[in-house]
């Protein structure tokens, strides 16, 4: 087996962070949501009459949630420091030889079986 380096500390808790992402992401849209309900009911002429039992304000929620989610995550994927890349020109050259040799290697092989099997 291969040896694995040990993953770093913080790897562990990305799902928890993850959530709690989420979470803030939906009390700031269940926060949100009416207000934006009243700002759109002011604005705009068609736009139905939000009250207090209506739909609206979950549909509101919902699109509000998606919209915090995808800022949050944009701004996580920025932040995250990036692997470096740990990919050479020399190290695929080696690796482009090898795997010719490799073929090559294998062909002389089938041909020396092949030879055998005829000589039988």
């Amino acid at each position: 087996m291969e040896n694995r380096k040990p993953q770093p500390r913080g790897k562990a808790f990305w799902p928890v962070l993850g959530l709690l992402l989420a979470l803030s992401a939906g009390a700031l849209a269940f926060v949100a949501a009416p207000g934006v309900n009243e700002l759109l009911g002011r604005s705009l002429r068609s736009y139905p009459k939000a009250t207090a039992g209506n739909h609206l304000d979950l549909i509101m929620t919902a699109i509000l949630f998606v919209i915090f989610a995808l800022i949050g995550s944009l701004i996580v994927a920025i932040a995250v420091p990036k692997k470096k890349s740990t990919v050479t020109e020399v190290g695929l050259i080696k690796d482009r030889k090898m795997m010719v040799n490799d073929k090559k290697a294998r062909k002389e092989r089938q041909k020396q079986i092949n030879r055998d099997n005829r000589s039988r």
